[in-house]
């Protein structure tokens, strides 16, 4: 038996305006609590919103939540805010330039790992909000190439990205994650959107996922949130609704379980109508994660036995049937 795990999780609410991924984001809200596989049922203890962007009106989602310096880093668009473990009080804000777009956030060592979607690139902070690590795709042998002029002048330039309403990422980098050596994975969706393949990099070593250097082994469709155990890396697969597991060493497909959601219409991608918007994964234990889907939804996700679950939420305000409603990102936190 493994018992219960506090859970938070992160919401966007996209209004129906948003076209080609980019729009208004008129709400979002921080959602804790504590979830009990057995029972597959999530009980709200906390829900509560952060301030907005203050770079772009109208961009109110949240989006990266990780466990933090005793207490819970939760991410808007631009900044950085640092909660209590109870998720009651803001004790800490920070920003940078670079801070377009932001996605997912990781901690690891010590310190936390944001993803500046923007600006194709990476910032770490540690506990005092001090910037201690900064990785821009565009500096790597690898991806340099696929980096345009303009792209490269703006960074040369120290462009604020902030501002930027219709972000220009030439890898449009939606996740960072670490593995059990420590190398530090981004998600690569946009690098060939065109041929609807994504990949996987890893910083640390400076090579592709799933072939290594110098062969780009890609994944099919668009992906988001991943995590990487031991061979292999589980990720959701946002294009076909599923959540996968891939062997790291080829990229060959292991399982793959359908979490779609069809909804009544989308607020960006046309995919959506079939698969919904798969984003937000975590690992319980073994070979089970907690998922997110549109319309607030949760599913516990086995992919050694390829089966899913819906999760009950207990106390949970809003409309939830709304296409636009997604998770954005979940994470799980230490006990109280």
């Amino acid at each position: 038996m493994h018992g219960t795990y506090r859970v938070a999780l992160t919401t966007s609410l996209r209004s129906g305006g948003r076209s080609g991924g980019r729009g208004e984001e008129i709400s979002g809200s921080v959602i804790a609590g504590w979830l009990d596989p057995e029972q597959a049922l999530f009980t709200v203890q906390r829900q509560l919103d952060l301030p907005e962007s203050p770079h772009l009106a109208g961009r109110r989602s949240l989006r990266g939540i990780a466990p933090f310096a005793d207490g819970v880093a939760v991410c808007n668009t631009s900044q950085l805010f640092l909660l209590d473990n109870e998720l009651r009080a803001i004790t800490g804000c920070f920003s940078d330039r670079r801070f377009g777009d932001i996605h997912s956030i990781a901690s690891h060592g010590g310190e936390l790992f944001v993803t500046a979607t923007a600006s194709d690139c990476v910032i770490g902070i540690n506990a005092c909000l001090q910037k201690t690590f900064a990785w821009w795709a565009g500096s790597d042998p690898l991806l340099a190439p696929y980096m345009r002029e303009w792209q490269r002048s703006r960074v040369a330039a120290d462009h604020d990205f902030r501002y930027d309403a219709s972000p220009g990422a030439r890898f449009h980098m939606n996740h960072v994650c670490f593995d059990g050596a420590g190398d530090m994975l981004v998600n690569l969706p946009g690098m060939t959107y065109q041929v609807g393949e994504s990949r996987v990099y890893n910083v640390s070593r400076k090579q592709f996922e799933f072939a290594g250097h110098p062969i780009e082994a890609a994944v099919r469709g668009r992906v988001h949130d991943g995590v990487a155990l031991g061979k292999h890396y589980f990720l959701c697969r946002t294009a076909s609704g599923e959540f996968v597991k891939l062997k790291r060493a080829t990229g060959a497909q292991v399982a793959a379980v359908d979490c779609s959601t069809p909804l009544r219409y989308t607020t960006g991608d046309p995919l959506s109508l079939s698969h919904g918007w798969l984003r937000g994964a975590v690992h319980l234990h073994d070979e089970l994660f907690l998922v997110g889907q549109a319309c607030l939804q949760l599913f516990l996700v086995d992919t050694a036995a390829g089966t899913k679950r819906a999760v009950h939420i207990h106390g949970a305000k809003g409309e939830f049937d709304d296409p636009g409603l997604a998770i954005y990102c979940i994470a799980k936190l230490p006990s109280q």
